[in-house]
């Protein structure tokens, strides 16, 4: 195979078109010595106040600091103190955010705090409502501004638990410091919560939802925010030449099984789903990033999923076909004959009888061979195949499938692959003259 066409079915998968998913609302997690509490914040209400708080989390002005202050029945604050050997030591501000109260101070939400009489001078400090503070916060001088709420049940008890412990009077502003047996509670670090969700799960060639299920080896797209790093990371190989399982950070977990990565971003990542969920009714699936992991997913298992990979990256328009004897892009410019010999490329065949393991690239000693056969529909009428399985010199997952093109009319065809009783999408198209 030439680097021509390898270089093309790598740009479809690294660079996916990014459909539009609605963005759920960023999560944190504080890490603290006592527990983590996971907080959803509040962009929508709070768009000033949240963007200043995540400007402190993204410096690390929070690594390492403390809850300075505790009171029973009503607070728990922080982020105005890090420890330096030892020693609490203020963190410095930003200029100050313009409040922005719309949310009740109730129990479970997190609120900036602010100099007594003066509205818009909240800068590092936060507190956590321990109880519904709304009679006496909501109506001070504008309210106090709410910007995220406590996400979990567990985290509440974390909340609860740091408001138990003994308070300790170190003087003035630490006259009510919580103390975990000789140790201040400490704000280890405060990390970005992976989201996505099933709706964000789909084909990395087709583009079609996966909430009707995934197959084994089939090449996925997970959408959502905090999944990955800034910049977009494409796959590498380990040592043995299998490609990575963990890639710039993000691991992409199935019932636990690290899978191998196509490429991670902070908005959208690719995976190969592993071969072992043959069988299996569901899957669970769990985005990590820098060891922080989101929710679980659950979608039902299929036997196969098949799909095409087109030239535009989209799902639909021209497929991804090759001339066999010149390794020529068949294109409406350049479009097959009648008794052509083509190669086609998709992925999404389920599970396999023989093959490589997970991430290898693939060798002719040992092509992964489809279970279940693999037919070719052209304009819904089946042709037959002169090969179905795994793609020489690419990663274990991508199908190949060699066929001669029967006498056709001129123009686009539609050209789809079935496996049991699912297709691929319509609207994919074959070239011919």
């Amino acid at each position: 195979m030439n680097r021509i066409l390898k270089s093309i079915i790598l740009f479809c998968l690294a660079t996916s078109a990014i459909y539009a998913q609605t963005a759920p609302a960023p999560q944190v997690r504080f890490k603290t010595n006592i527990g983590d509490i996971d907080v959803t914040l509040q962009p929508a209400s709070a768009p000033l106040t949240v963007a200043n708080f995540l400007n402190y989390v993204n410096k690390g002005a929070y690594a390492n600091s403390i809850f300075h202050r505790s009171v029973p029945g009503f607070v728990i604050q922080g982020g105005g103190f890090y420890l330096v050997a030892g020693a609490p030591t203020a963190i410095a501000e930003d200029p100050a955010v313009t409040n922005e109260f719309k949310i009740s101070n109730t129990r479970g939400t997190l609120s900036m705090a602010r100099l007594g009489g003066q509205v818009n001078s909240a800068t590092n400090q936060w507190f956590f409502n321990l109880a519904d503070n709304s009679s006496n916060l909501d109506g001070v001088d504008g309210g106090f501004t709410v910007f995220g709420k406590v996400a979990t049940s567990a985290s509440l008890t974390i909340m609860d638990r740091i408001a138990g412990l003994p308070i300790q009077n170190l003087g003035a502003p630490l006259d009510t410091v919580p103390y975990a047996g000789a140790s201040y509670v400490v704000v280890n670090n405060i990390l970005y919560i992976p989201q996505s969700s099933a709706a964000a799960v789909q084909s990395a060639a087709s583009f079609a939802s996966s909430t009707g299920g995934v197959s084994p080896g089939e090449f996925l797209v997970l959408y959502g925010q905090n999944l990955g790093p800034a910049t977009l990371a494409t796959l590498t190989l380990d040592s043995t030449g299998k490609v990575n399982t963990y890639l710039a950070g993000t691991r992409v977990l199935f019932n636990g099984t690290a899978a191998p990565m196509v490429y991670t971003s902070s908005g959208q990542v690719s995976a190969i789903v592993p071969q072992n969920l043959a069988g299996r009714a569901t899957v669970s699936i769990v985005i990590e990033y820098l060891g922080v992991q989101s929710a679980g997913i659950t979608l039902p298992v299929v036997g196969s999923n098949p799909a095409i990979f087109t030239q535009n990256s989209s799902g639909k328009g021209d497929s991804i076909v090759i001339r066999n004897d010149d390794a020529s892009l068949v294109t409406t410019a350049n479009p097959a004959k009648a008794d052509d010999i083509l190669i086609l490329y998709g992925e999404g065949y389920g599970d396999i009888s023989d093959g490589p393991p997970d991430g290898t690239i693939v060798t002719g000693a040992l092509l992964p061979k489809p279970l279940d056969p693999v037919r070719l529909l052209i304009d819904g009428k089946e042709y037959p195949t002169l090969y179905a399985g795994g793609a020489g010199g690419l990663v274990s997952g991508v199908l190949q499938v060699n066929f001669k093109v029967p006498t056709l009319t001129p123009g686009a065809h539609d050209i789809q692959l079935q496996v049991l009783d699912r297709k691929s999408s319509s609207g994919v198209n074959l070239q011919t003259k």
